[in-house]
This record gives structure tokens, sequence and C-alpha cells, in this order.
């Protein structure tokens, strides 16, 4: 059995120098087809042991490529005798050898059906080889071979190999991160897809990067400062550094920024790198830069209606913080068209809005702001109970304010009566109510 599959291997090699025949197996010589046809029916009946001699003879008289079962019937072969000569590693090593030739055949020959046969190379190899080396070699052809299109299972074996490789000195540091940031990339765009089961190779992913002990702060900027500083342009090594980082934690790296605004300057449209500017920004106490960018966020075509109204949100509670109360009005406002999930939130701030306007007049109309106030306050907390506590607190405030009974009788009001207020060019319908 030994002499045979070396034999076979043999012949194998040498037949992979032959020209590719185009002809289909009808095209073939009758000892081909014969042979096909013959271990073809044991293989339907799935025995194995019948059908290898016949297949040997259909592999050696049939021209490289003239018909793919010969290979996936070879797969199925080979596995077969691998499992049951268990107890002879060295047989079994030129059988497993054997089987992935058949998978580098049907990958030369079928470039069609590449993609699936180099999968299920990397699943045999997990299977049948030690070496993490060749296992790290096939699974990285197999991710460049599909891309973007790749089995998501594929990705995390590659990271899981790489950390093995380096733990035994065989990879360097930059190696793991380099390999790290393409296969994030490969998942960041399946996300985007929709990939099924994504999110969690991609957290997968990250643990075997933190776990692998590379990812400190400390190594990532050594490292790629001095390539940043040379190609400040790359945006290729920008994303690069800004993934690396951003899974390290080291998000607050002037690097970061730096590479963050190098992807900005090449693509001021990309909505990714918008929010990324506006978060550092924000985060940096940088104000006025991150006011830039979420106004720019929010009228990117990119964003839905949802999270406009959230980025709406936060703008007006920036703009509040900064006394801009005419702008905090008009975010809170069309926060609530965009998206109605914001009403409370939206009608809090236009409550602390209208608490915080001066207003002109007699005793009850430079007060008559406050009504308007508590009326936002209390659609709020309904509209959103969350935020009950903290509405009640600014309403209690708020009815302090309120004119009394001889105010209201006094300027010619009555309890309960609508009134409209208008008050630097701010204008509402509201109830007319008495301080208790």
């Amino acid at each position: 059995m030994k002499r045979l599959y070396t034999t076979l291997l043999t012949l194998t090699v040498t037949l992979m120098g032959t020209s590719l025949f185009a002809q289909g197996l009808a095209s073939a010589s009758p000892e081909c087809q014969r042979s096909v046809s013959f271990y073809n029916d044991y293989i339907k009946q799935n025995n194995i042991d019948e059908a290898a001699p016949l297949w040997r003879e259909a592999f050696k008289s049939c021209p490289p490529g003239i018909r793919q079962s010969i290979y996936v019937d070879g797969i199925k072969i080979f596995r077969y005798y691998i499992s049951k000569n268990q107890d002879n590693p060295q047989l079994q090593k030129s059988l497993v050898d054997s089987l992935l030739l058949m998978y580098d055949l049907r990958i030369e020959h079928f470039p069609k059906y590449a993609k699936t046969a180099s999968t299920f190379k990397v699943y045999d190899m997990l299977d049948y080889v030690q070496d993490d080396n060749a296992i790290l070699e096939a699974v990285n052809k197999a991710i460049d071979m599909a891309q973007q299109g790749c089995d998501p299972s594929l990705l995390v074996i590659a990271m899981q190999k790489i950390n093995a490789l380096y733990a035994k000195n065989e990879k360097s540091a930059e190696e793991v991160m380099t390999l790290y940031a393409h296969l994030t990339s490969i998942a960041d765009s399946q996300i985007e897809r929709g990939v099924p089961d994504i999110e969690k190779v991609k957290v997968d992913l990250d643990n075997l990067f933190v776990s692998s002990g590379i990812a400190t702060c400390e190594n990532l900027i050594e490292l790629f400062t001095p390539r940043f500083r040379a190609n400040p342009d790359d945006t290729e090594l920008s994303t690069t550094i800004v993934s690396l980082l951003g899974s390290a934690n080291c998000t607050n790296e002037p690097l970061f920024l730096e590479c963050v605004e190098s992807l900005y300057k090449s693509d001021s449209s990309n909505y990714l790198y918008i929010k990324n500017l506006y978060t550092l920004y924000s985060s940096q106490g940088d104000t006025e830069n991150a006011v830039k960018m979420l106004i720019k966020a929010i009228e990117s075509p990119q964003s839905d209606d949802a999270e406009d109204a959230k980025m709406l949100i936060t703008l007006s509670n920036t703009y509040l913080q900064q006394g801009e109360l005419r702008k905090t009005m008009e975010a809170a406002r069309r926060a609530m068209e965009k998206d109605q999930a914001v009403a409370g939130r939206a009608n809090f701030i236009i409550g602390l809005v209208w608490g915080s306007i001066k207003c002109t007049g007699n005793e009850v109309e430079s007060r008559a702001n406050y009504w308007v106030a508590v009326d936002h306050l209390q659609r709020a907390r309904a509209l959103d109970p969350s935020l009950a506590d903290e509405a009640n607190v600014h309403i209690s405030n708020y009815s302090k304010y309120f004119p009394d009974k001889e105010e209201i009788f006094f300027f010619d009001f009555t309890e309960g009566s609508s009134y409209t207020v208008s008050c630097n060019g701010y204008r509402a319908n509201t109830t007319v109510r008495i301080r208790r």
C-alpha cells in the first residue's frame, strides 16, 4: 500500500507538467472513460476499497483537468485511507500529502471552484497537518482568493495560527499586526454586507489580537510612527494604523488623530472618517471642530433618519452648553422631525431652552416662558419615563417662578386660559397657571 501511494505521488507531480486538455470526457481515451465509469459505480456505493485501484487507473490514464470529479473523488478516497491507517504515521503522512495535492490540482484546473476547494483544503489541514506555517500559508491563500467573500471562520484560523507562530518566535510582531489589520478590514466589509455571525468573528479577532500580547500602545506607536511620517498620504497605511490603535484602545494617541485626519483628507465625504473625527475632537475638548464634523455627519447621505436624530440631539446638547439657545431649539426640533423616538429628549432640551430665555413685559409676561418650559418638560417625561426624575427637578424649579394669584388678577389674566408667549423671537402657545 505504501509503495502504491508513493508511486501515485510521483505520477501526479509528473502529470502536473502535462499540457491541460480542454476536451470533455467524451474526447478522452477509451481507457480513461472505462476507468472513470468503473470506479464511479463503486464510489456511488461508498465502496472505497474497490473504487481506489480503479480510480488510480483513471487518474493515470485521464489527462489533467478533464474531469473535476476525479479530484473530488480522490479527496474522498484519501480521507478514507488516512482514517484507516492511523497506526502508520509514515504512510499517513504520504496519504495526507496526496490528499492536499488533490486540492491543489482541483484549484489549478478548475478555477471556478478554487475558492471552495482552497477553503476545504484548510479545514482538512486542520485535521491532518501539524505545521502551523503550512496551515497559515494555505489559509492566507484561501482568504486572498476569496477576499471579501471568504468564509469568516478563515479569518479566525489565520489569526490563531499567526499567534501560535509568534509565540514560538517564528513570526514578528509587525507581521502579526499587519495580518490583523488585513483580517479586520475584511471583517468590517462583511459586517457592512450583513454576513451572518461576522460580528462574533470580529470580536474573536480582537480578542486573539489582544491575547497575543502585542497590542500595546507603546509597541504600535514605536512601529508605525516612522512609517506614517514617511508616507502620510498612504491611505492603506493610515487605515491599518487606525484599526490597530483603535483595537488596542489607543485612540488618545496623537498618531491616531493624525491618521484619521489623513484619511478624511483623502476622502472628505467618507461617513466613517467624519464620525471618527467627531468622536476624537469631542473627546479632546475641541468643540469647534467636533461640531463641524457632527454637522457634516448629519448632512451625509450615508446616515439614516434614526442616526441623524441621535446626532441632532447630541448637537443640541452641545449648543445648549455653549449658550446657543436658538441653535439648540432648532436642532432639537429637527431631531423630532427625523425620528419620534427621540421626542422625549428633544422636548426636555426645548424645555430647558424656554427656562433659560429672558422675556420682557409685566410681572406675568416676563415669566410666561416658564409655563412653556414646564409644558415641554411634562411632555418629555410622558414620552420618555427615564427622564422623569430629571424633568421633575426642573419642573419644580421653574414652577416657583409662576406668577401668584394676585398678579394674575391684577394684569387681567385668567388661570387655565390659553396664552401665546412671544419672547425675543420665540413663540409658543401655553396655559396660564399660578404658583402653588
